[in-house]
């Protein structure tokens, strides 16, 4: 009698562990990153940035209210730059309207006006259409970024984005910075984080897809991670004599609606250029 309820005490607290991480991990919370950069040509410059990922959104008034709000939340801090950077929609063999969805999706995105904002798509981009998303984002307004580069107009001065196509499902096509972007503080944006490790990138790159593992367990890590990155690149901050990768955890899961040892959140990264 002893034994058995020794082992029900264990698996009870276990539960309960399990329960309230399970719990915490799914609330998205602000991250603040701090990332020094060094590069002669820009002088000192500074920029805060932040980073949205893999929101994965059902459809869904409640998914989509839920979306609304994070990105008023993120307005509210009053960055100077806000990036998007792609898995906006969940499983689109689940979703029954995906032509309605998808124009929500990219309404919402216009709440950010009218801080700068800078998008690419996504795995499930790719797999729910990335051609019609590019039109909708084009109709609706809200400019997209696929293997090019955009000079935006922040209150700091202008910045330089290199938007790179997600390596994971082969819309990557390399570029480099044009001649004006130089002497101008500037980096990379890209859905998985894979595209970073191209031989001829150089300076920072933002990325997504990863979840950070969405499931890792202690001791152990990620249970898997669809990317061909150098798995220290996988989460958070890796930098090496080349570049600076920064990799967010994400809003969203996918396949399984848990997250546990990789907290749902948004990042606020403090760039400085020196």
């Amino acid at each position: 009698m002893r034994k058995m309820f020794f082992w029900i005490l264990i698996l009870t607290i276990l539960g309960t562990y399990l329960y309230v991480s399970i719990s915490l991990n799914l609330k998205t919370e602000r991250n603040t990153v701090t990332i020094s950069l060094s590069d002669t040509s820009i002088g000192s410059s500074s920029l805060s940035v932040a980073v949205i990922g893999d929101v994965h959104l059902p459809e869904g008034s409640k998914h989509l209210d839920g979306f609304e709000k994070l990105v008023l939340e993120i307005k509210s801090t009053q960055p100077d730059l806000i990036v998007l950077v792609g898995d906006y929609t969940s499983d689109p063999k689940a979703t029954d309207d995906m032509s309605s969805h998808r124009k929500n999706i990219i309404n919402i995105m216009k709440l950010i006006d009218p801080v700068p904002r800078a998008v690419v798509l996504g795995n499930y981009e790719s797999w729910s259409d990335a051609e019609e998303w590019i039109r909708e984002f084009n109709k609706l307004g809200v400019d997209i970024m696929e293997n090019e580069t955009s000079m935006f107009q922040t209150v700091k001065g202008d910045v330089c984005i290199r938007g790179l196509g997600d390596k994971f499902t082969n819309r990557y096509d390399y570029v480099d910075y044009p001649e004006e972007c130089e002497n101008i503080p500037k980096f990379t944006i890209t859905h998985d984080p894979a595209g970073a490790f191209d031989a001829r990138v150089k300076g920072l790159v933002i990325a997504g897809h990863t979840h950070c593992g969405q499931i890792s367990l202690p001791f152990i890590g990620p249970l898997w991670v669809p990317s061909d990155a150098p798995s220290e690149a996988h989460c958070g901050l890796y930098e090496d004599n080349q570049r600076t990768v920064f990799v967010t955890s994400g809003v969203g899961t996918t396949i399984l609606p848990l997250r546990f040892g990789a907290q749902s959140q948004w990042d606020e990264l403090n760039i400085s250029w020196n």
